[in-house]
């Protein structure tokens, strides 16, 4: 599938001297408005939901310093500075009545070890080596994206970008990383030389196939299509055998099409 460049996927210049912070991560942030929340870690209700552990972060198998503050989001560890953009998110879709959780965030070595052998045994989903998975520097966070009959996806595809999150591989949907502008924050020192903000549909394109040219080395896997989650049998995923696009909700829709005709300049405001 052929894949559309221009301004979708070209890196934004922030606005100058907006009125309110601007997350620099929608499609063409030049026209965008005055968006996107400050981060803020909200109060935890707890004093477990604070967890004080010295990590050490890898970025390509190489190691990128430690991470000493973590959050307790729905049992699990996410780096404080990142959990200040989905702590945020989390309570704006519970607000819309969407049930977002977070199902995994930082990992250790160890962490990563178990997925990897588990991806290589054919047991478990695709899993980077120990050492290589945006999981150990921080920044990736999966989420329940099937629930709710995939409102809880449609919900990240319209509003994440906002507060910095877009998605980097394209055979899974649940797996979001923050790449914003660290906006209303210090740029933490671990995220250094090697992190800085992208575009919505800068790594999984706005049109692409799963293992197709542009869309990634594999079909998605059938436990991952929407048929497996309940959706009817005519839905894309299924009649294309996982070589889908993966911005196709559990309705059979291709949501920034939806979007652009239900929300006009979703992407922008």
């Amino acid at each position: 599938m052929s894949t559309p460049n221009g301004s979708a996927n070209q890196i934004p210049t922030p606005t100058s001297t907006p009125a309110k912070p601007v997350v620099v991560t929608c499609a063409d942030v030049s026209q965008a408005g005055d968006i996107g929340p400050r981060a803020g870690i909200m109060p935890p209700t707890s004093p477990e939901d604070v967890l004080d552990s010295r990590q050490e972060l890898f970025n390509s198998g190489r190691s990128i310093g430690y991470a000493t503050e973590f959050v307790n989001i729905n049992g699990k560890m996410v780096i404080k500075e990142v959990a200040a953009y989905v702590q945020p998110m989390i309570e704006d879709a519970n607000r819309e009545s969407v049930d977002l959780q977070v199902k995994s965030g930082f990992r250790t070595m160890e962490d990563q070890q178990t997925l990897y052998n588990e991806y290589r045994a054919g047991t478990g989903n695709l899993a980077a080596q120990p050492g290589h998975s945006n999981h150990q520097n921080g920044i990736a966070i999966d989420f329940n994206v099937t629930s709710q009959n995939g409102r809880v996806f449609e919900w990240l595809t319209k509003n994440a970008w906002k507060y910095g999150f877009i998605r980097t591989v394209s055979r899974e949907r649940w797996h979001w990383e923050y790449w914003g502008s660290w906006n209303g924050q210090e740029e933490p020192s671990w995220a250094n030389g090697w992190h800085s903000p992208k575009t919505m549909f800068s790594s999984v394109r706005r049109v692409h196939a799963c293992g197709e040219p542009g869309g990634g080395d594999s079909p998605m896997r059938q436990s991952n299509w929407w048929t497996a989650k309940g959706a009817d049998s005519s839905h894309t995923d299924l009649l294309v055998g996982g070589r889908t696009n993966s911005w196709i909700g559990f309705g059979n829709e291709h949501l920034p099409d939806k979007f652009d005709r239900e929300y006009p300049n979703w992407d922008r405001a």
